[in-house]
């Protein structure tokens, strides 16, 4: 039988059946994690690195879009419906079976400023203290969508990087304030945003000027991260622009938690070999 978890002071709880497995309950929408891999570049492999979480929202058994799910929601509870995602994703990371690999979660910044944003942090740790996980482990993404006191989140972030939680940025290309955000967040992780990378896949002096982008992130010390690969043709520009880490649907498909996944080390030429096919490792 299923028992039920409240998470206070987000409002809604956490459904946890009998193998542990965890959902989130809000209103008529039942929320499940979707993991997806992201892969290290590693000469001609790409090594699985981590997973990223993200919620898939159910209506009537059926799935529903994010966006339309969260636009559903009040505006004054979205950030403690985010955050309850969050504290479920950490929940069902080890059904993923992939124990090994860190776990990226998104942190809207309304989330990280404001008077909720210790409530958030402190769920977030009291949660990684009942799961065991490990704080080095995890991965904030930081999504920026709204307007927030910069001092404020970074004040949250110093939290987090104080326990050993990294911070990655997420949407880069898409937000004219990037350059401020990279001074002052200091990331681990810059994560180029996926519809954006694919426009400028084909035009090469948009890559060169990529390419010089990169370096000078890489300077700063951080690692870059291209999202939403879906043909050879991506993966080729992020190889291209020397990009360090890299997911899309074409190197693996986001699994809901309970299902065992097929994170196995990829084999680069084969994806230019043979692109229709589901790639696996050769070795």
């Amino acid at each position: 039988m299923s028992r039920q978890r409240s998470v206070e002071p987000v409002a809604a709880s956490i459904l946890v059946d009998e193998i542990g497995l965890e959902t989130g309950v809000y209103g008529r929408y039942r929320l499940r994690s979707l993991y997806q891999p992201l892969f290290r570049i590693a000469s001609d492999m790409l090594i699985p690195e981590a997973l990223e979480a993200s919620v898939l929202p159910m209506l009537k058994s059926l799935p529903v879009d994010r966006d339309g799910f969260l636009a559903s929601v009040d505006p004054a509870a979205q950030a403690d419906v985010l955050s309850l995602c969050n504290l479920m994703h950490i929940g069902n990371h080890h059904h993923a079976r992939h124990d090994s690999l860190s776990l990226h979660v998104p942190f809207r910044r309304s989330m990280l400023c404001g008077q909720t944003a210790l409530e958030h942090l402190a769920l977030t740790f009291a949660r990684l203290a009942e799961t065991g996980f490990p704080p080095k482990s995890l991965v904030c993404s930081v999504q920026n969508p709204e307007p927030c006191d910069l001092e404020a989140v970074e004040r949250s972030l110093a939290v987090l990087n104080a326990a050993g939680v990294g911070v990655a940025m997420e949407g880069f290309g898409l937000h004219t304030e990037t350059a401020e955000l990279l001074e002052r967040l200091q990331p681990r992780i810059v994560s180029v945003d996926g519809s954006w990378f694919r426009r400028i896949a084909d035009e090469r002096a948009a890559l060169r000027l990529m390419r010089q982008v990169i370096k000078s992130l890489k300077r700063r010390g951080a690692k870059v991260l291209v999202k939403g690969l879906e043909s050879p043709a991506h993966l080729l520009a992020a190889l291209s622009v020397d990009a360090d880490l890299v997911q899309g649907d074409l190197l693996a498909r986001a699994e809901e938690a309970g299902c065992v996944a097929d994170v196995r080390p990829l084999d680069i030429g084969r994806i230019f070999r043979d692109p229709e096919t589901v790639v696996v490792s050769l070795k």
